[in-house]
């Protein structure tokens, strides 16, 4: 093979990764299926595409041959962690679970948020393995407040987690007051779930309050982070990544942001300030 068609094989790679990239972020789950295997049929030991083929037919609901393309990815690649990540989560499901919710996916810009309008949060009390197994990071997920707690839940109304207490309540005071908030999944491990929030609309009566206090964090890790977490990862991308920072009670920060939509509930009020 020459210089030049070595390129070109590697222009096509990325041109292709790219397009079932495209299709998963828009939840064309059974094009990105197609697209995949058809990349796997010029590269056969293209890892990322294996990966990208198991989430694909997970999402389509096709769990078994999710399972076969995630262990592909692990022959391919023994300590590969997407591969072992998502073997796991489908130990949790058997043939006849539920599909996933077609909930809408969000794009990594959207974790580009504005110092204090945004923050990420690790929830407590999480759902059983099963229910955590059928979700993914970049999942639009609601907000709801009930019994003096703010609840995560999925996009058809499962119960996710909650939020720690005193961001809870803070949050839950400003949407009383009428702030409006999105959130996603930002982040998925063994026992632990975090989501990204952002305000999206502040009620002129708040505009003294910011809903989380400065963070020092770059919003750029945060994107970085949450396009490695929701497994779509492209090819030969020179980009330093790391953990997504959680909401520390203590310095009350967080930057960055996604889309979903908020769910307002009517508990019983409470008079703590944010």
């Amino acid at each position: 093979m020459t210089l030049r068609q070595a390129e070109n094989r590697s222009k096509l790679r990325k041109e292709k990764a790219r397009e079932a990239i495209a299709l998963a972020m828009d939840n064309r789950w059974e094009e990105a299926v197609a697209t995949n295997r058809a990349i796997l049929e010029l590269f056969q030991d293209d890892i990322e595409a294996q990966n990208r083929l198991g989430k694909a037919c997970f999402e389509s609901g096709a769990y078994d041959e999710a399972r076969a393309a995630f262990a592909r990815a692990l022959q391919l690649s023994p300590n590969n962690a997407i591969a072992i990540k998502n073997l796991d989560r489908l130990n949790h499901l058997t043939n006849d679970a539920p599909l996933p919710k077609k909930g809408r996916k969000l794009a990594p810009q959207h974790f580009l948020g504005e110092s204090g309008r945004t923050g990420i949060a690790a929830l407590e009390h999480l759902a059983v393995k099963e229910v955590l197994a059928r979700i993914a990071a970049g999942d639009a997920v609601l907000m709801r407040i009930a019994d003096r707690s703010l609840v995560v839940e999925s996009s058809d109304g499962v119960y996710i987690g909650k939020f720690p207490t005193r961001l809870g309540t803070r949050l839950a005071k400003l949407i009383r007051g009428g702030n409006r908030y999105e959130a996603a999944i930002t982040r998925l491990a063994p026992q632990e779930v975090s989501v990204i929030v952002r305000e999206e609309y502040q009620h002129p009566d708040q505009r003294a309050i910011t809903s989380f206090p400065t963070h020092k964090d770059p919003p750029l890790a945060h994107a970085q982070a949450a396009l490695q977490d929701m497994d779509l990862p492209e090819e030969n991308e020179e980009a330093e990544s790391g953990p997504a920072p959680v909401w520390d009670e203590d310095a009350e920060g967080g930057d960055a942001a996604p889309r979903a939509t908020l769910v307002p509930g009517t508990p019983e009020d409470e008079d703590t300030d944010p």
